[in-house]
């Protein structure tokens, strides 16, 4: 036990020597700092790893729920097209002519009722197999219902590969089950998405089927737990969920992790991400080294500067007047804090304050004094009511704890933050903090979270979260409401011709009117940059009248003139609509449907609405079924390329021909190259589509005349692809076709796709010795604007100038566009050209070339002829 004395000569040493004090005040405050900055760090490590994990959770769902849809839709491809003819049905051969065993596919196989495989994908020729054993068989026969089931990974006895094995019911044209169809994904697709996903050291990935079997895995030994039922704590975590986070702790041999968990909405799949502590915690580990260095060294500095003072005499008294000028300015301190303090008794009497509390509640300092009641005290005051009713309820709160808080709002709109703590010998000390402005940010940040900061409408979270009110209220009582969905037509030229700023002063215009049309039931909401929708509650008539009629005052209004920056401004919109539970009973089939309807107003015109039906739903698989056409017919190389001349006006001479792409449908004979260029570009195609024509193109140019050149069409979703320089140069150097001979032709879109670096690539084509031309020119509202951004070397002359020349305005436009050329150096040439007349003009213009039916219709490679018809016909009058 330390003697009193001692410790009385320790106080007095410490009362004489201000460095000692010094030391003893800050030694706590650099370790307090140290362990606080590094328990932040390690919960902002957290969070961040929280954050991360949810985002590869998502992209793993959404990346395996794709493949997924494609195997599901293949197998339903396969039921359909057996159930027709049974009996001669090969799956090979439906397999090679639609593509459907491609890419993720092992193998797809055909189960009879018996239990023998009846048919297969793969080369197998070996005995019958039997395969009612297997799970996929058993269970799936099994189902009362038509569904996808996801067995366990087997490892195949027809392809001897481990697969997850899809498998769905197949049915006779009676709907009599006869077997099963199966589809066998690789283990390993599912697994490649971890290279991506970046979740360090210890990071896995698992999917697991509804049954909590593994599926696949990353990160751990997939081979022994491949197909397992592996204990998890994701099975109690997730219920019936279908999102959950939480640590995995205590296994031996390994970190703990944090792993997020979700539930597929569309398939019986869960998915899995962990993180390890080790990897979430790596980079605060390293910081806290830092810091811990960092509180050392001051460690070291302040005791070495107390040692330097105990051994100098002569610098104590300058420590100890700089010790009581810091406790003076300490003091200054705590009679400035930015709170108000307040201090009662045990029988509700004031006995200590500052001037700030005065302040906050409008207290007169010479009113207030030490030893008042706290009902004597906040009698004037208009915060509180009822100060009697306030005061017992307060004790109350001490009396059940130490600590408690409230808040206080005054009738001018100040919120004060009162945090109470009981003292030992009764009453309380209070702090008292105005909050407003920080109340006022809270509210701020919680109305970004859910509203549109530009036009004040719903943001695209809170629509989906009305919608998902709007199901559980319509279940509920079984009233239909309906989703619109509008997108603004026209308005990228707006942003393009006058600005980001305009076009967001017409985002606020177009918000107004649509507020203007609904009512306060409905719900408007801006999802994306000029797309907007609205969720129509239900009334007192029918809702697809009422939808229908607000979707028509919505396209009147949204159409009427704009007046923004002295700039008259004429957008339309079109809208897609869908009703619910009928158009869908989830929120993805209901926003899905009204997309469909949607498209269709888009397809018709825009400018209108459309309601979604069944029938848009056949449109929509007509167009992936000619999607799937289309995939073999550049599979096959039976796209063929036609080429259309362009001649020089003054002569007749073919000086190039444009390549343009033409598809002989089996069935349908030609297809027009609008419909399938569309649905080239939608499904990924116009690359490879792109690719093909390039090549071929070159290579017939070798058959051709040395002067003439050959024109290639490039979309701007090539550009996006980083190997376009590579193919073009691969094409020249196949065909030995010199590059002065090749030229491409580009849109303005590719511009509007992605202006820098699609930039970048037509400079380097442009090295390369190519010839780049300007397609459509004067169509888009930027056309001047990409002249000067890059350095054609021709323009095309859009069609509807040509159509229009009769005109006085259209020739003085052409005149410009001459004069222009001629001052930047440029070729021109005019498209559409159908008649002499037309010829005529243009020639007398100046414009050197020309392209059109009157000169050729596209042709193929033998039907070319090097003069034009017109000279021909000349020629032929001469002689």
């Amino acid at each position: 036990m330390i003697p009193a004395s001692s410790v009385r000569k320790a106080g007095r040493t410490i009362l004489r020597n201000a460095p000692l004090q010094i030391a003893l005040f800050f030694l706590p405050l650099v370790w307090i700092g140290y362990f606080a900055i590094t328990s932040s760090e390690r919960t902002d490590a957290v969070e961040q790893a929280r954050s991360h994990g949810n985002s590869v959770a998502e992209l793993f769902e959404e990346n395996t729920e794709r493949i997924f849809e494609r195997v599901d839709q293949s197998l339903l491809v396969v039921r359909a097209l057996y159930a027709q003819d049974p009996l001669t049905f090969s799956l090979k051969f439906w397999s090679e002519k639609a593509r459907i065993a491609t890419g993720d596919v092992v193998q797809f196989a055909l189960i009879g009722s018996d239990g023998y495989m009846t048919d297969t994908t793969t080369s197998y020729s070996g005995p019958p197999l039997y395969l009612g054993d297997r799970e996929h068989f058993i269970q799936t026969m099994s189902q009362a219902d038509d569904r996808l089931y996801v067995a366990k990974p087997v490892l195949g006895r027809a392809s001897n590969k481990w697969t997850i094995q899809l498998a769905r019911k197949v049915f006779d044209l009676a709907r009599n089950p006869v077997g099963v169809v199966v589809g066998s994904i690789s283990v390993d697709v599912v697994g490649r998405f971890y290279d991506t996903a970046k979740l360090g050291a210890g990071g896995t990935l698992v999917l697991r089927n509804a049954n909590q079997v593994v599926l696949a895995a990353r990160g751990i030994n997939q081979d022994a737990v491949l197909g397992q039922r592996a204990p998890n704590r994701v099975e109690g975590e997730l219920r019936d969920g279908f999102y959950a986070q939480y640590w995995n702790e205590n296994h031996p041999n390994r970190d703990d992790r944090l792993v997020t968990a979700r539930r597929s909405r569309l398939f019986p799949l869960i998915f899995t991400v962990g993180i390890s502590e080790r990897e979430i915690y790596s980079r605060a580990d390293t910081r806290q080294k830092v810091y811990l260095g960092g509180a050392l060294l001051l460690t070291f500095i302040i005791l070495t500067a107390t040692m330097f003072h105990w051994r100098r005499r002569q610098a104590l008294d300058r420590a100890q007047r700089e010790l009581r000028e810091f406790a003076s300015k300490f003091e200054d301190a705590l009679r400035n804090l930015p709170q108000g303090l307040s201090m009662f008794d045990g029988s509700d009497r004031l006995i200590a304050f500052n001037q700030q509390w005065l302040e906050l509640y409008g207290l007169v300092p010479e009113e207030i004094r030490i030893g008042m009641d706290f009902r004597e005290v906040f009698a004037k005051q208009t915060a509180v009511l009822d100060v009697e009713a306030y005061l017992v309820d307060l004790k109350n709160r001490l009396a059940k704890s130490e600590h408690t808080s409230n808040t206080v709002q005054f009738p001018d709109g100040r919120v004060v933050y009162v945090s109470y703590g009981r003292r030992e010998g009764g009453g309380w000390v209070a702090t008292h903090e105005d909050i407003t402005e920080r109340k006022a940010s809270e509210d701020r940040i919680e109305r970004l979270a859910h509203y549109d900061s530009l036009t004040g409408l719903a943001n695209r979270n809170l629509f989906k979260e009305r919608i998902d009110e709007a199901l559980a209220t319509s279940g509920a009582s079984g009233a239909p409401f309906a989703v619109l969905l509008l997108d603004l037509d026209k308005f990228k030229s707006v942003n393009d011709v006058l600005g980001h700023q305009c076009g967001d002063a017409l985002l606020k215009q177009v918000a107004g009117r649509i507020k203007a049309q609904i009512r306060d039931a409905d719900t408007a909401a801006r999802i994306g940059g000029d797309e907007f929708a609205v969720i129509v509650a239900p009334g007192r008539g029918a809702m697809h009248d009422g939808a229908a009629s607000l979707a028509a005052r919505l396209v009147q209004a949204i159409a009427e003139p704009y007046q923004i920056d002295d700039h008259p401004i004429v957008i339309g919109c079109s809208i897609g609509i869908a009703v619910a539970p009928e158009h869908g009973s989830r929120v993805d089939e209901i926003l899905r449907n009204a997309d469909l309807a949607l498209y269709k107003s888009k397809n018709a015109g825009r400018n209108c609405f459309h309601t979604y039906s069944v029938e848009l739903k056949a449109e929509a698989d007509q167009r992936n079924v000619l999607e799937i056409e289309l995939r073999e017919a550049i599979w096959r190389e039976e796209i063929e390329v036609f080429y259309q001349p362009v001649t020089e006006l003054g002569t007749g001479r073919v000086k190039s021909v444009e390549a343009l792409a033409r598809w002989h449908h089996g069935t349908r004979g030609f297809i027009s190259p609008a419909e399938f260029i569309a649905v080239a570009e939608a499904g990924g195609l116009i690359v490879e589509l792109g690719n093909q024509v390039l090549t071929k193109a070159c290579r017939d140019a070798m058959t051709m005349p040395d002067d003439v050149k050959v024109a290639i069409n490039l979309s701007a979703l090539q550009f996006a692809s980083t190997n376009l320089v590579d193919t073009v140069t691969f094409a020249l150097a196949q065909s030995g076709l010199p590059q002065t001979r090749l030229e491409l032709e580009i849109t303005e879109s590719v511009f509007l796709a992605d202006t820098q670096e699609n930039l970048k690539t037509l400079q380097r084509l442009k090295a390369l010795g190519v010839s780049i031309a300007l397609d459509d020119f004067g169509v888009g509202y930027s056309s001047l604007s990409y002249l000067t951004a890059f350095p054609f070397d021709k323009v095309k002359i859009d069609k509807s100038f040509i159509d229009r020349i009769d005109r006085r305005e259209t020739v003085a436009v052409l005149k410009s566009i001459v004069q222009l050329a001629e001052t930047l150096k440029l070729s021109i040439v005019a498209e559409g050209v159908e008649t002499s007349e037309q010829v005529r003009q243009l020639h007398s213009l100046g414009i050197p070339l020309g392209q059109g039916y009157y000169f050729s219709k596209p042709v193929p490679l033998a039907g070319l002829s090097w003069q034009a018809p017109a000279t021909r016909r000349r020629r032929r009058a001469a002689a």
